[in-house]
């Protein structure tokens, strides 16, 4: 019996027993120098949008501009030009609130 209970306290030291880890001092440098290097990230930029947002801010502009001379009414010509500026910033703001997979 005594037999069976030093195996069974050889085992469980055994089993409790932590192993000790070691660490290279530069293990962080190999694995770093590992590495592959980082891509350098550049956007490219569609001409098209950037076209589109001078226009938007052209067209706040203008819109600014005409709004003291605007009063609603048929014989009124800024009022028709506002009208029309603000239809075409509607489209530009659309077309720049799209998402495209290929910008």
């Amino acid at each position: 019996m005594s037999d069976a209970n030093e195996f069974e306290d050889a085992i469980t030291r055994a089993l409790d027993r932590k192993p000790e880890v070691r660490i290279p001092v530069d293990f962080a440098a190999k694995v770093r120098a590992a590495l592959p290097a980082k891509p350098k990230v550049r956007t490219e930029r569609s001409v098209g949008r950037i076209a589109a947002g001078v226009a938007a801010a052209g067209l706040v502009l203008a819109l600014c501009v005409l709004a003291p001379h605007a009063r609603p009414g048929v014989q009124n010509m800024a009022f028709a030009l506002e009208m029309v500026l603000v239809v075409e910033l509607v489209g530009v703001a659309a077309w720049l609130g799209m998402r495209r997979s290929d910008w």
